[in-house]
């Protein structure tokens, strides 16, 4: 790498002598000191050789820019990697160069397995803010003595929701993720590129827990469609009589997203030339370039919430063992064609790089419903009896099983990246990125909160109009946050 200029770098002229010694300039001469003074004694200088040159110092005061090119337009260093601009230490390719890493060994499809030997791979880490997961009341809790109609229901002033509800949204905090970069160029002058690319967060869980023995009073609400009124499910609650219910209610909630792309890069355009900058009095040389890319790219988001009991009633009815489970899965699988233009403007070691992305394609949407109840009945000890109903409270017969549509969806991205080379082929990069994906299925709207109670285990036959019903409720889905990561060209 071409080393970098200081805020005070020094200067060469040379100086002619002829065999008399004396100067072809007489100022340069004059201004020459005769000797070096070293400990207070003066050190004469020998007389000049026939032909000698000699290189006189002087100090400039060369950089406004302390990281790389000095003030002026005659600098060189414009893509920060030890050629200029131009990229005239290698192929001469003109202003295509900028930014890149110059080599005449672009890779060539033979008749023998070669591998590409002009490239580039970058790994980057992701600090990710995404669209948290809305989800319905699904526990509450009542204090103790509270009347068993008015326990746990949402409408009434003695219920505290303990988890979902409006306003407590999941996994919208940060996150953690990564992504790979990885191309190589097909011809010398870095004008026609194939790349790929990889990204995918961290699996992000939540887990929700609770266990009394009535006091307080726990419950999962719903409306109940048969009375037309707001509704709960006990969990626990303690009337020292016909009802001594202990029970424990849990929630399970995770979210992953993934996707990548592969794709053609073709230089559109380039330019370099002299400018002022915003921070930098005087004019500085510069160079940019401009891509267009097309390709193929896929996104997948999972996500899903269950909710679990276990009960044990020990009171006059109904004595028994209750296991409960509701599960809620989603699944969103991306497919289209992406269109990308890519600008990057590079001056002395440091690159400012924006990508804008818009991906257009088909979103397959899949819902996956499914409930399990197990009832131990212990009301005759002596014929002890175990049944399994495959519904629970929320995922009943009427909207259980896999269900699955099509839709169209677009998936924009923008990346702004500031970039500074370390060495020839090494760069850190430092910047942001945002992701916007329309029509996807999420838990939250597909966990019901109407319900005919007729249906619960054991379901009564013959209902004329059972709920809940199961309909697609399409959604947006986003996430935005900082990269930091490293890129090696070779």
């Amino acid at each position: 790498m071409q080393p970098k200029n200081s805020r005070h770098a020094q200067a060469v002229r040379p100086t002619k002598r002829t065999s008399a010694g004396k100067s072809a300039s007489t100022n340069a001469a004059a201004a020459r000191p005769s000797g070096v003074r070293q400990a207070g004694h003066q050190i004469p200088t020998p007389p000049p050789m026939e032909g000698e040159i000699i290189y006189e110092s002087a100090i400039v005061d060369g950089s406004c820019d302390a990281m790389g090119a000095s003030c002026g337009c005659g600098s060189l260093g414009c893509d920060g990697i030890g050629c200029d601009s131009m990229g005239s230490c290698g192929p001469n390719c003109g202003c295509s160069m900028c930014g890149e890493l110059p080599s005449g060994r672009a890779w060539r499809p033979a008749i023998t397995l070669s591998l590409p030997q002009d490239g580039w791979v970058s790994f980057e880490g992701l600090g990710i803010w995404s669209d948290g997961m809305e989800l319905p009341a699904l526990v509450t809790q009542s204090p103790s003595g509270t009347a068993q109609a008015d326990a746990g229901v949402l409408t009434r002033d003695t219920t505290t929701t303990v988890f979902g509800g409006p306003g407590r949204a999941l996994f919208d905090d940060s996150r953690t993720g990564w992504r790979l970069k990885f191309g190589f160029w097909l011809d010398r002058c870095h004008t026609w590129g194939v790349g790929a690319d990889y990204l995918e967060l961290d699996r992000e869980s939540e887990t929700f827990s609770a266990t009394s023995t009535g006091d307080p009073i726990l419950a999962r609400p719903f409306f109940n469609t048969l009375t037309g009124r707001e509704d709960a499910e006990l969990v626990a609650l303690n009337n020292g009589a016909d009802i001594q219910l202990t029970g424990t209610v849990g929630v399970t909630a995770y979210s992953e997203l993934a996707g990548g792309s592969v794709y053609l890069r073709r230089m559109m355009c380039c330019d370099e030339g002299c400018r002022q900058w915003l921070f930098c009095g005087c004019a500085g040389h510069y160079c940019s370039r401009s891509e267009f890319r097309v390709g193929y790219r896929f996104m997948q988001l999972d996500e899903g919430v269950a909710i679990s009991e276990d009960l044990t009633n020990n009171g006059t009815f109904n004595i028994g063992d209750f296991d409960i489970m509701d599960q809620f899965d989603t699944e969103n699988q991306f497919n289209g064609i992406d269109f990308a233009w890519n600008y990057r403007i590079t001056r002395g070691y440091w690159t400012c790089e924006s990508l804008v992305r818009l991906a257009v394609g088909n979103t397959r949407q899949t819902v996956r419903i499914a409930g399990q109840t197990v009832i131990v009945d212990r009301n005759d000890t002596s014929n002890q009896t175990t049944d399994t109903y495959d519904a629970g409270l929320l995922a009943l017969a009427s909207n259980s099983g896999t269900h699955q549509q099509d839709e169209f969806s677009v998936l924009p991205e923008l990346n702004l990246t500031l970039g500074y080379q370390l060495t020839d082929h090494l760069k850190a990069t430092f910047g942001y990125t945002g992701i916007y994906w329309s029509n996807v299925v999420r838990p939250g709207q597909h966990i019901p909160t109407m319900i005919d109670t007729n249906q619960l285990p054991p379901a009564i036959t013959g209902a004329s109009d059972p709920r809940p019903l199961f309909a697609f409720d399409t959604t947006d889905y986003w996430a935005h946050g900082l990269t930091y990561g490293l890129e090696y060209r070779w």
